[in-house]
C-alpha cells in the first residue's frame, strides 16, 4: 500500500508500506542473563540423559528397533513440552519505507534571460532556454525518478518557490504483497498435503507392525515402528505447521478434502483509489513557458530555506540548484548553505551562463508619453545597458507609424550612433519628436549592431503606444480662499497651451482679475455645464456652500463621466464640514475621498496647522510606479529631487486609507503617528469610471524652492493622470482604466471598466472578457467580473501580472460586428536593472555552497562540454536516501490457538503410542 507522511508539517513525502510475517519465541525474549539459559540447558540435558539411560536399562531384552522407537517417542514428548514453554508466536508487522527525494530549484529571475555563452558568434540561447532544453530531455528526470521522488520548483523574487512538477512513481506494494502471499499459500498447501501423507504412512506402518506381531514375527516390527515414529514427527510438524500458519483455512482444505474458502476481497473503491494513487497521470509541463525569466530579484537563500522546510531532511537526498548564482534578495546564499549543512542536506549547484560577461547590448526601458498634443514637442528616452568587454558601438533608430501598422512597416524618423560601456551601467538616449497626425500611434526604438557583436537579439527593440489628442484639457479650479497653492496652480495651468482652465474663488469679489480662461461665481448648475470639464482641482473649498443637487451632479460626473477630482485638504473649511455627519452632502463627499474622514476637527484628530518644522514625505512602493510623481526626466532623478525637497509642515488629519485605495506618501513626523501608522498624505482611488486624489495640505508650492519645473511637472502630470479616463475614452458606452500605466516586471495590474449597454443603461452581465496583447504578439484573456461591494451597476474589475518587458495593450470590445466599439489601455513594462548589473556566472558563491553542504558544483555552458551528459552524471552521483521504519503488530491469537492444539495432539499421540508399545512389550 502507499500513503503520505507529512514532513515538518508542510510537505508530503511518499512512502510504501509492506506487510511481513515475523515468528519469534516470546519466552526467549523474557529470559535475561546467561545463568538463566545455563539452568535451562542443564535441566534439559538431565531430562534427556535420564530418559535415554532409563530406556536403555529397561529395554535391554528388546530388539534395537523397539528400543529406539520408545526412546524417540519420549524425546518427542520432551521436545514438544520445551517448544510449548518457549511460546512461538506470529506477528504481522509493517515495514514503512519513505522514498528518497530530490528537489530541483530553477532560477527564473531576469538575469536568466541573458545569453548562456559569452563566446562571440555562439548560439544565441538564453540561460533559461538552456535549462528548459535540459529538463525536456528524458534522460535527466527519467534517470532520477528511478531512485528518487523528484520535485521541480521555480524561484525568483517571491519568498516561496513555486512547484512546477513532481515525478517518481512507487511500485504497487499491495499487488506484489498479494502475489507473494498467494505463492506462499500454494507452498503451504503442498507442505500440508505432504504432512498428511506422512501421517498416512505412519498409520500403514503401524498396521504392518501389528500384522507382523500377530504372525509370530515380533522380532521384525522394530524397523516399521521406528519409521512410524519418524513419520509421526514429520507429519505432525508439516501438517500441523501448515494448519497453524494458514489460520484462514481449515485442515480439510489444506489437504485437499474441501474447496479453498474464498478470501475477503478489497472493496472496489479502495482498489481504485490505490490504483489511482500508484499511477496518477503525469502533468505535461511546457518548460520554456514555465521557466520564463521574469523575476525582478533572485532570492537563492529564501528558495533553499523554503525547500528545507517543505521536505524532510532525513529523506531529502539532495537539492539541485540551477542558477547563475547572482543572488540579490532575501537571505544570503551563505546563510542558506549553513542551514542545509545543519540539516545534513547536500546542495548540488548547476551554474548556468559564463564566467565571463556575455557580449550583449539591450534596451532596458523606453520612456514615452501616453498622450501628446499636435505640435507639442516631446521626448522619447531609451535606457540601454551593455555587458562584455570594452565599449559597444551601435546604431539606434527611432521608428514611428500608425498603431495598426506592422513593426516592419514603421518609418525610421531619426537615428544616431551610440557608444555604451560594457560595465553594466545604464545610459539614456533621448530623441525629440514633434507629432502632427491626430490619433493612436506606435513608436519603436531599435538597435543595429555588426554581426557577432551581440549574443541576444531579442532585447534590441522596444515599442510603445501613444495618442495625439486634438482637444484641450478642460480644468475647473475651486478654492475656498486665495491660497498660494491655488494661485500657483491656476497660473501654471493658464500658461499651459494644452489646457483650458476655469476658476471659482469662493471668496472672490465681482470684477476681480485672475489668470483663467473663464471666472465662475458659482458651482456649475447643470449637467451640460459640469460635464464639459475633464478634471476639477479643489483647494479646501467650502463644500457646504454648494447645494445638494449640484453635489449629486458632481458624483454623477465623477462616477459616470470618468472625471478626475483632486482634493487638497486645508485647515479652514475641512474641519467644519467633516463634523456635520448628518448632512447628506457630507455623505456624498465622504464617499469621494480615498481616505476615511475624521469625525471631529482634523486638528483635534491628529492634524497640524502652523507647524514650525518641515518633514519629508515618506513614499510607499506604490509611489515608485506612479507616473505623476516622476517630476524629473526619469524615476531615479525624480526621487532624488523629492529627497532634496524639504517637505511640508502641515497636514489634515484623516483616519486611514479606504480599502481598495492606494497610498503614495505619508507625513513622516514620527510624533504624528496614530497607533503604529503615520498620517496619510497622498492617496487615490477609483470612483466609478473616475478617479479621485487626496493631498494632505496645499504645500506643494514649496517644490518651487528647488525648481519651478518640478512644481509644474507634478501638477501637470497629476491633472492629466486623474483625467485620463476622459481623455482616452474610445466609446461613449464606457471607459477602461488601469491603476498603473508604467509598471515593473512582475507587477500586478488592476483593471477597472465602467460599461453600459446599447441603451446606455448599466451593463448587467456575469463577466466580460478583455484581450491583453503582449509584447511577443500573444494574446491573454483577462476576465473582468462585477466588483464586490460596488454599488454602481456596470462596474467590472480584474487583474493580471506582467511577466515580460515591453508594451502591452488591453482591449475590450463592446457590441457586435456592426456596431463594434473597442476600449483600449496601454501599459509599458520596464526591466529591473538590479538583475542586469552582474551578468557573469557567480562561480565563487556556487562552489562555496557545494563545498559547505557536501555537494558538487557543476558549471555548464562552457564551449565544448557535453552539458547533458555532465548533468546526468551529476544526478546519478546523488545517493538515494530512503528511510525504513518497522511498525510491530500484535500476536496472532488464532496462530497461538492452533499451535497449542497441534502440540497437544503431538504430545498425546506420542505418549499414547509409547504406552501401547510398552503394554505390548510387557514393560512396567
Amino acid at each position: 500500500m502507499t500513503d503520505s507522511v507529512l514532513s515538518n508539517g508542510t510537505s508530503e513525502a511518499t512512502s510504501t508500506s509492506t506487510k511481513e510475517v515475523v515468528y519469534e519465541f516470546s519466552r526467549a525474549a523474557m529470559l535475561d542473563g546467561w545463568w538463566t539459559w545455563a539452568a535451562i540447558v542443564g535441566i534439559l540435558s538431565i531430562l534427556v540423559y535420564l530418559s535415554v539411560r532409563l530406556y536403555l536399562r529397561d529395554t535391554t531384552e528388546l530388539t534395537a528397533g523397539v528400543r529406539r522407537t520408545l526412546m524417540l517417542l519420549r524425546l518427542i514428548t520432551i521436545a514438544s513440552i520445551v517448544f510449548f514453554f518457549f511460546g512461538l508466536q506470529r506477528r504481522t508487522q509493517q515495514r514503512v519505507t519513505r522514498t528518497s527525494e530530490v528537489a530541483i530549484l530553477v532560477d527564473t529571475s531576469q538575469s536568466m534571460s541573458l545569453p548562456s555563452s559569452s563566446t562571440p558568434g555562439a548560439e544565441s540561447q538564453s540561460r533559461s532556454a538552456r535549462v528548459a532544453s535540459i529538463l525536456e530531455d528524458p534522460k535527466l528526470l527519467s534517470s532520477m525518478e528511478k531512485s528518487h521522488r523528484v520535485t521541480v520548483y521555480r524561484f525568483d523574487d517571491g519568498a516561496e518557490p513555486e512547484e512546477l512538477e513532481t515525478r517518481g512513481t512507487l511500485p504497487n506494494a499491495d499487488s506484489s504483497q498479494s502475489n507473494l502471499e498467494n505463492s506462499e499459500s500454494a507452498t503451504v498447501s503442498k507442505v500440508g498435503i505432504f504432512g498428511a501423507l506422512c501421517l498416512t504412512g505412519m498409520s500403514l506402518l503401524l498396521l504392518a507392525s501389528f500384522v507382523l506381531a500377530l504372525g509370530g514375527r515380533a522380532d521384525a516390527i522394530g524397523g516399521p515402528l521406528f519409521s512410524a515414529a519418524i513419520l509421526l514427527v514429520l507429519g505432525a510438524v508439516l501438517m500441523g505447521g501448515a494448519w497453524t500458519v494458514e489460520t484462514n483455512r481449515s485442515l480439510a482444505s489444506l489437504i485437499g478434502l474441501n474447496a479453498v474458502e474464498p478470501t475477503a476481497e478489497k472493496p472496489a473503491q479502495a482498489s481504485l483509489e490505490n490504483e489511482s494513487e500508484q499511477a496518477s497521470p503525469r502533468r505535461s509541463v511546457d518548460w520554456n513557458s514555465a521557466l520564463s525569466a521574469s523575476g525582478s530579484e533572485s532570492r537563492i537563500g529564501d528558495a533553499v530555506r523554503a525547500v528545507l522546510q517543505r521536505h524532510d531532511p532525513s529523506t531529502l537526498a539532495g537539492v539541485l540548484l540551477v542558477t547563475d548564482g547572482q543572488g540579490n534578495g532575501g537571505i544570503s546564499s551563505t546563510a542558506a548553505a549553513t542551514l542545509a549543512r545543519r540539516s545534513e542536506v547536500a546542495i548540488y549547484p548547476v551554474g548556468v551562463g559564463s564566467s565571463d560577461a556575455p557580449l550583449n547590448l539591450r534596451i532596458v526601458d523606453l520612456d514615452a508619453p501616453r498622450r501628446v498634443y499636435p505640435g507639442d514637442k516631446f521626448s522619447v528616452a531609451a535606457v540601454v545597458q551593455g555587458s562584455g568587454t570594452g565599449t559597444i558601438k551601435a546604431t539606434m533608430q527611432l521608428l514611428d507609424g500608425i498603431e495598426e501598422a506592422d513593426s516592419s512597416k514603421l518609418e525610421v524618423i531619426d537615428s544616431r550612433e551610440i557608444e555604451v560601456k560594457s560595465d553594466g551601467t545604464l545610459s539614456s538616449i533621448r530623441f525629440e519628436m514633434n507629432p502632427e497626425s491626430i490619433g493612436r500611434r506606435r513608436l519603436s526604438v531599435r538597435l543595429q549592431l555588426s554581426e557577432g557583436s551581440d549574443q541576444n537579439q531579442e532585447d534590441n527593440a522596444r515599442e510603445a503606444r501613444y495618442e495625439v489628442v486634438a482637444r484641450k484639457l478642460r480644468v475647473l479650479t475651486i478654492a475656498g480662499g486665495p491660497t498660494r497653492e491655488y494661485q500657483f496652480v491656476r497660473n501654471m495651468l493658464f500658461r499651459d497651451e494644452s489646457i483650458e482652465v476655469d476658476a471659482w474663488l469662493q471668496t472672490g469679489q465681482p470684477g476681480m482679475s485672475q489668470d483663467a480662461d473663464r471666472l465662475l461665481s458659482e458651482f456649475p448648475a447643470t449637467a451640460d455645464e459640469l460635464f464639459e470639464y475633464d478634471a476639477i482641482v479643489a483647494f479646501d473649498p467650502d463644500w457646504m456652500a454648494i447645494p445638494l443637487d449640484r453635489l449629486a451632479l458632481l458624483e454623477r460626473w465623477l462616477g459616470e463621466q470618468a472625471g478626475g477630482l483632486i482634493l487638497i485638504g486645508g485647515p479652514i473649511y475641512m474641519p467644519q464640514w467633516t463634523r456635520l455627519r448628518t448632512d447628506p452632502r457630507v455623505t456624498i463627499l465622504a464617499g469621494m475621498y480615498p481616505v476615511e474622514l475624521a469625525t471631529r476637527s482634523p486638528l483635534l484628530s491628529g492634524g497640524r496647522e502652523g507647524g514650525d518644522t518641515s518633514f519629508r514625505l515618506e513614499f510607499t512602493p506604490e509611489a515608485q510606479r506612479a507616473e505623476f510623481l516622476f517630476i524629473a526626466d526619469d524615476p531615479k532623478s525624480s526621487f532624488e529631487a523629492w529627497n532634496e525637497f524639504g517637505g511640508v509642515y502641515d497636514y489634515v488629519g484623516v483616519k486611514d486609507a479606504k480599502p481598495g485605495s492606494k497610498v503614495y506618501a505619508y507625513f513622516s513626523d514620527p510624533t504624528s503617528k496614530v497607533g503604529d501608522a503615520l498620517p496619510v498624505y497622498l492617496a487615490s482611488q477609483f470612483y466609478g469610471a473616475g478617479r479621485t486624489f487626496f493631498q494632505g495640505s496645499g504645500e506643494m508650492w514649496r517644490l518651487r524652492g528647488i525648481g519651478d519645473a518640478y512644481f509644474d511637472s507634478y501638477y501637470t502630470k497629476l491633472v492629466r493622470w486623474v483625467s485620463e479616463g476622459r481623455l482616452l475614452r474610445d466609446s461613449n458606452r464606457g471607459v477602461l482604466l488601469v491603476d498603473n500605466a508604467r509598471a515593473g516586471l512582475g507587477d500586478t495590474i488592476t483593471v477597472r471598466a465602467v460599461l453600459t449597454d446599447e441603451q446606455f443603461e448599466p451593463l448587467r452581465v456575469a463577466s466580460v472578457d478583455a484581450n491583453l496583447l503582449k509584447p511577443d504578439g500573444s494574446v491573454e484573456v483577462v476576465k473582468l467580473a462585477p466588483i464586490p461591494g460596488e454599488t454602481r451597476e456596470g462596474t467590472y474589475g480584474g487583474r493580471f501580472v506582467v511577466r515580460a518587458a515591453g508594451s502591452y495593450e488591453l482591449r475590450l470590445t463592446l457590441g457586435d460586428s456592426l456596431g463594434e466599439q473597442v476600449l483600449r489601455q496601454s501599459i509599458q513594462v520596464r526591466l529591473p536593472t538590479i538583475e542586469l548589473e552582474r551578468p557573469k556566472r557567480n562561480d565563487e558563491d556556487l562552489a562555496f555552497i557545494a563545498t559547505t553542504t557536501g555537494g558538487q558544483y557543476l558549471p555548464i555552458g562552457n564551449e565544448g562540454d557535453d552539458d547533458m551528459a555532465n548533468v546526468v552524471k551529476l544526478v546519478e552521483s546523488i545517493r538515494p536516501q530512503p528511510q525504513t521504519t518497522v511498525l510491530p503488530g500484535t500476536p496472532d491469537g488464532d496462530f497461538t490457538l492452533r499451535r497449542n492444539a497441534t502440540l497437544l495432539w503431538l504430545i498425546a499421540t506420542a505418549l499414547a503410542f509409547e504406552w501401547i508399545l510398552r503394554r505390548l512389550q510387557r514393560l512396567a
